[in-house]
């Protein structure tokens, strides 16, 4: 009788002997096995789906902050009020997020909603407009980049690059930038003569002066424009009928003009944005009226410290430089202002060329304000159109510069003068030409973007 050892085949003699009972052990563990292993991969899939979801939340939230950063960078770099709005919203089509923009002058509604989970949450940016053409033509490239294609990351990085550059020229080189604009302002916009380009230049400095120490000092950015032209007033009365007051006083106060603002909250009505249109509007009135109530305080508080109540000679503003000299004075105000407006060197030549379309068409043009303003405006965006559209460039700019000797702020302030003064009626008049000028510079405008893009949709990006 063989023994089980010997019976065994070959194959089985490194086996481990065991007894029946374990066998039965042996039996019922391996499917533990797999049971194992299948809980193991779908606790990796859930980790894996797990980072995926935060990879997407971090994309959002990218996305988002993007967003929130272009809107306050076209804001406080000075875009068009009434392209802001769309440009933001086709910026987020783009990059996939569900949101809607709201302006108002000082305040942007940024609402992000999400339609999975019933969910929204709104920001409120309070920032005020301001104007940096360099940084603004960079924020154009950055959002042109995305539209093209570019990734939100490299986008972000990029726009806070932009607001974290320092301004192209140093505070000295700004200061006689404001110097130079109510300098050669004077005679170029207001028939003012040497005299009053002299003091007229010093007052602007002034004001420049009084302008960096309000961006350092909030509480005192709140009286602001009302204090400077308070100095202005009472420098101008001072040196009697040797200076024409009205010329130096709105030279002097040239770059704070509500001219620009009235002009743009028209457009903004002709784009049938009621609300943000209505307010700019109201706040650019009432801005003439700070203006003028403050050239009115210093020419009453310089007769209370002198004495002297009687009225200016009406030889005093009879003494204007003759009009060839406008030639000559013309690129030294384009320069100050270009200087102002912080404006990169390779913008200078599109500014410059715009603005000189446009003084051209006003000092040689026969008609009305009305008629003068539209002609002279149709004109400076043809040009401009059609430099931004050779160039590639931000057409906005030399836009910009060009209305800017347009837009009627000056004739606003005057109408001021008039109503605290002694000829209501006539301030009235000067009001309500204030408003058909800014409706013809409107006109005059949107006209040129339809005949230089009669059927290009991305005419009105970022652009009048």
């Amino acid at each position: 009788m063989t023994s089980l050892r010997d019976s065994a085949p070959p194959s089985v003699t490194t086996t481990p002997r065991v007894s029946p009972r374990n066998s039965t052990v042996f039996e019922r563990d391996p499917p533990q096995q797999p049971r194992k292993h299948k809980s193991s991969r779908s606790v990796k899939g859930a980790a894996t789906d797990h980072r995926s979801i935060h990879r997407d939340i971090a994309e959002i939230l990218t996305r988002q902050s993007f967003l929130i950063m272009m809107a306050k960078s076209l804001i406080l770099y000075g875009a068009p009020a009434h392209r802001i709005e769309e440009t933001c919203a086709l910026l987020a089509r783009k990059m996939d997020v569900d949101a809607s923009f709201a302006l108002l002058p000082g305040l942007m509604t940024i609402s992000f909603s999400d339609p999975e989970t019933h969910t929204s949450d709104t920001r409120h940016l309070r920032c005020s407009q301001g104007m940096d053409m360099n940084k603004l033509a960079q924020v154009h490239k950055i959002a042109l980049a995305v539209l093209r294609g570019e990734s939100v990351d490299d986008a972000n990085r990029d726009l806070e690059r932009v607001t974290l550059e320092p301004p192209i020229f140093p505070l000295w080189l700004t200061l006689l930038g404001w110097l130079g604009s109510s300098a050669f302002v004077a005679p170029l916009a207001f028939g003012g003569g040497w005299y009053d380009m002299a003091l007229a230049g010093f007052c602007g400095l002034m004001v420049g002066v009084l302008g960096v120490v309000a961006s350092r000092f909030p509480v005192y950015g709140n009286v602001f424009e009302i204090t400077a032209s308070i100095l202005v007033g009472f420098l101008a009365k001072s040196f009697g009928d040797r200076v024409c007051f009205e010329a130096v006083a709105l030279a002097g106060v040239v770059v704070l003009l509500p001219g620009l603002l009235l002009t743009q909250a028209i457009m903004e009505l002709s784009c049938r944005n009621i609300v943000s249109g209505a307010v700019r509007m109201f706040y650019a009135l009432m801005y003439a009226f700070f203006l003028g109530f403050g050239l009115t305080i210093g020419a009453e508080l310089w007769g209370y410290v002198s004495g002297h109540t009687e009225p200016a000679s009406p030889e005093a503003c009879s003494h204007s430089i003759n009009r060839w000299w406008y030639f000559l004075i013309y690129p030294a105000v384009s320069a100050s202002i270009n200087i102002v407006f912080n404006a990169h060197l390779r913008q200078w030549f599109g500014m410059t060329l715009v603005t000189s379309v446009g003084l051209v068409f006003t000092l040689f043009l026969k008609s009305g304000p009305q008629i003068t303003a539209a002609i002279a405006a149709f004109a400076v965006g043809v040009t401009g159109q059609l430099y931004g559209r050779v160039t590639g460039q931000l057409s906005y700019v030399p836009l910009l510069s060009g209305v800017l000797l347009l837009v009627p702020g000056s004739v606003g302030v005057r109408g001021i003068l008039a109503i605290i003064g002694s000829d209501p009626s006539q301030g009235f008049s000067f009001v309500l030409t204030m408003i058909h000028v800014s409706v013809a510079i409107t006109l005059g405008v949107f006209l040129s973007a339809l005949v230089v893009y009669p059927f290009w949709r991305k005419s009105t990006f970022m652009n009048f």
